[in-house]
C-alpha cells in the first residue's frame, strides 16, 4: 500500500532553486526548478511569484510532509508550513549534499562551483571553508565570476581596448542585439524580468564554454584562470589547515559541464600540490544527495544495490559534465582544447 507520508529535499542556490518530492521508499515523485529566493539578490515579487510556482508545479498542497531537508530557503520552508503538515526540517550544508552526491559519507574536500564559488573540508569532526563572500565582493572562479569576465572582454573588445573576442557577438545576441549595437544592449540586464542582473551574468557562463570551443582566446584565458582560481582555494584551504592531502575531493555545481579546459587546469592545480590521488567525480547533482544522506542516516549505508535504484529513480539528476572531464583517469588521451597557436598555459595563467 502507498505511503500517505512525503518527503521534500531542497537545494536553494544562488540562482535557482531544485526541489523533489519523494516517498517513503526514497522514490521519485516530482522534481522542478525554479528562480532564486535570495533577498540580496532578487526582488521580494520575484522571490513570492518563484515560491508559488515551485511549489505548484511541484503538486505538494495538502500532502503530509515528513522531511524537509537539504539546503532550504527559511521563506520557503515557512511557506510551506503554512499549506503542509510537515515534521522535521533537516538541514545540511552544501558539503554534505556535494560529498553524498559522490557517495562520500566521511572526511573529504568540495570545490563547489555555481553562480558562486566556496570550497569546503570535513576532518575528525570540524568544518573548514574559503571563497563564498558573494558577488559583490568575490566568488573567484564562479559561474558569476565567469559571466562577468565575459562581459569585461566584450566590453575591451567592443570599446577597441582589448582583443577581437566573439563573446561579444554571443552575449550581445543573448540581450537582444548586435555586435553593432552591443554597448547599449549591456543595461537591458538590469530590467529582467524573471531574472536579478546576478543571476543573469551567472546565466551567461555557458557561452564562454561555446566561445571557447571555436579556439576563442578571450573564453580560453577565462576558463583556464577559473580553473586556476578553484584549485588553488582548495589547495590554500589544505596547507592553511594542515589538512591530509589523501581527503577524498569531489566536485559540485554548473560550472564543471563547461569546456574541459576548466576541469583539466583545475585538476593539474591540484596535481602540483599532490591533491589528485583520490579524485572522485560525482555520480549525482548535490540534490539528490540530500535525498541519499537521508537514506544514510535511515539504513546506516549505501551499498551497490542502493545505487543502482537510485541512478534507475534519478536519472534526470544525474552529474553531467563534459565528456572529456571523464577522460582525467588517462591524461595522456586528452586531446589539447587550446588551439595550437594559442598561448601555451603557463603564460596565459597570471599566478
Amino acid at each position: 500500500m502507498a505511503s500517505n507520508l512525503f518527503h521534500i529535499a531542497l537545494d536553494a542556490g544562488g540562482s535557482k532553486v531544485i526541489a523533489l518530492l519523494y516517498d517513503e521508499d526514497f522514490n521519485m515523485i516530482s522534481s522542478h526548478r525554479t528562480g532564486s529566493l535570495r533577498s540580496n539578490t532578487t526582488p521580494p515579487d520575484m522571490v513570492q511569484r518563484n515560491i508559488d510556482n515551485l511549489i505548484d508545479e511541484m503538486g505538494i498542497r495538502g500532502k503530509n510532509i515528513g522531511w524537509i531537508t537539504g539546503i532550504p530557503d527559511g521563506g520557503l520552508v515557512q511557506y510551506i508550513k503554512q499549506i503542509c503538515p510537515v515534521e522535521q526540517v533537516a538541514t545540511c550544508g552544501e558539503l554534505e549534499l556535494g560529498l553524498h552526491a559522490a557517495e562520500l559519507f566521511g572526511d573529504g574536500l568540495l570545490a563547489l562551483s555555481g553562480t558562486g564559488a566556496t570550497m569546503f573540508a570535513r576532518y575528525q569532526n570540524a568544518y573548514f571553508a574559503t571563497g563564498g563572500y558573494g558577488a559583490a565582493v568575490s566568488d573567484a572562479g564562479s559561474g558569476y565570476w565567469i559571466g562577468r569576465a565575459a562581459f569585461n572582454a566584450a566590453i575591451e573588445d567592443d570599446e577597441e581596448r582589448g582583443t577581437k573576442t566573439v563573446l561579444t557577438d554571443l552575449l550581445a545576441e543573448k540581450l537582444g542585439g548586435t555586435r553593432e549595437t552591443f554597448g547599449r544592449s549591456v543595461f537591458r540586464l538590469y530590467t529582467q524580468d524573471q531574472i536579478s542582473p546576478t543571476a543573469y551574468v551567472a546565466s551567461c557562463a555557458p557561452l564562454v564554454s561555446q566561445a571557447a570551443l571555436s579556439g576563442d582566446t578571450a573564453a580560453l584565458q577565462i576558463l583556464e584562470r577559473a580553473g586556476y582560481l578553484i584549485g588553488s582555494q582548495l589547495v590554500a584551504l589544505v596547507r592553511k589547515n594542515r589538512l591530509p592531502r589523501s581527503l577524498p575531493v569531489t566536485i559540485s555545481g554548473s560550472v564543471w559541464r563547461s569546456h574541459p579546459l576548466l576541469f583539466h587546469t583545475f585538476r593539474d592545480t591540484l596535481a602540483e600540490a599532490g591533491l589528485d590521488g583520490n579524485l572522485h567525480i560525482p555520480t549525482f547533482e548535490p540534490i539528490v544527495g540530500a535525498v541519499i544522506g537521508h537514506y544514510y542516516s535511515v539504513h546506516g549505508t549505501f551499498d551497490a544495490s542502493d545505487h543502482a535504484r537510485f541512478t534507475e529513480q534519478y536519472q534526470k539528476h544525474a552529474f553531467t559534465v563534459s565528456s572529456d572531464l571523464y577522460r582525467y583517469h588517462n591524461p595522456q588521451k586528452i586531446i589539447p582544447t587550446v588551439k595550437a597557436d594559442a598561448p601555451p598555459a603557463k603564460k596565459i595563467i597570471d599566478r
